[in-house]
């Protein structure tokens, strides 16, 4: 544990609780840590205001800005890191500025810019931008490449657990939006041993893409949950899997959390996102790169490909460096960068 001897603002939406994690672990390493939600509502409503018609609760969004200022009027701080940015507010970072003139403000986004522009308003407030996306960090030359991370909750089976059967030959876990659950369903077919969760916010949401826009409407209710996983129950399936899925969003060349967590807990990667062939931790024997495109997958040849594969008894050799303590090192160090995570 740390000696708290320097002070951290950390400003990020809410996202399953990995918030809490950042916390603690700048914490750990040494920082005495101030948590702001980023958004002002975490409801599904608000959410998708915020995605669609952010102008429409501008007033909620100053006087929630407003209101946090005047908590923090006496802080002065050594670091304030923002994840996103999605809604706050320039005059804001302008303001914490003058209260702490001497901390480094990091911005780093886990979404495409072109998937979340909104930060675009706010990036001149920062000494230091990071992207988890090496496309827009190609396209901009001010960014810095940072890949994201896993906690240890998805810590791998003991090697002699890891090698006996597993329950699911493939799984996937995650929230339903573009063509999740069309693509899964293609891939696993009518295979015994496979598992598929798909997450919607709210049953109201769910009723609009499904019979408004009709985005959704081949998925049957009975296959959604509205409530979420716990994370221990996340690294539980993926421990019993054999291999896991992961689809990134469309325009996202970034690797997602779960492409960190599968490989922690010692399964194998199914994945749609072709750019991880560039990534050092990069194996074929764990990693299956699969077309994104439904009309090109075969599944008779993915799952031919998985059963010639050994299943790993553990994470990648070296793997502790995407870890979320190396990542909070990465953000935290002045200039540590990504030569503190590979």
């Amino acid at each position: 544990m740390g000696d708290r001897s320097r002070s951290a603002l950390l400003i990020t939406p809410a996202f399953f609780g990995y918030e809490k994690d950042i916390v603690a672990e700048l914490e750990n390493q040494g920082f005495s840590t101030t948590f702001i939600d980023e958004r002002p509502s975490n409801t599904a409503f608000s959410r998708a205001i915020l995605r669609v018609r952010k102008n429409l609760i501008n007033r909620r969004i100053e006087a929630y800005y407003n209101a946090r200022l005047a908590d923090l009027s006496t802080e002065v701080f050594d670091l304030v890191l923002v994840i996103k940015a999605e809604v706050v507010p320039r005059w804001f970072l302008e303001e914490l500025r003058r209260q702490s003139p001497d901390a480094r403000f990091v911005f780093y986004t886990f979404d495409a810019i072109s998937n979340a522009s909104n930060c675009l308003d706010v990036l001149e407030c920062f000494d230091e931008l990071w992207s988890f996306d090496p496309d827009d960090v190609a396209e901009r030359p001010n960014f810095s490449y940072l890949p994201l991370f896993y906690t240890a909750d998805y810590s791998a089976l003991p090697q002699s657990e890891a090698l006996r059967p597993r329950r699911h030959s493939l799984s996937f876990v995650g929230t339903l939006h573009s063509e999740r659950y069309a693509f899964a369903k293609e891939l696993f077919g009518d295979r015994a041993r496979t598992f598929g969760f798909f997450f919607v916010q709210a049953r109201w949401y769910f009723a609009i893409i499904k019979y408004l826009t009709r985005e959704h409407w081949s998925v049957p209710w009975r296959d959604v949950s509205f409530a979420s996983l716990e994370r221990r129950e996340i690294a539980e399936i993926f421990r019993e899997s054999d291999a896991v899925l992961d689809m990134q969003r469309a325009g996202q060349a970034g690797l997602t959390m779960r492409t960190f967590e599968v490989l922690a807990s010692g399964s194998i990667l199914v994945t749609t996102n072709a750019s991880i062939v560039r990534e050092p931790f990069y194996d074929p024997a764990r990693i299956l790169v699969v077309p994104a495109d439904i009309s090109a997958l075969d599944s008779s040849a993915v799952f031919a490909t998985l059963s010639g594969l050994d299943k790993p008894s553990g994470p990648p050799q070296g793997f502790d460096a995407y870890s979320l303590a190396a990542w909070v090192r990465a953000i935290s160090v002045p200039s540590a960068g990504v030569d503190a995570v590979v």
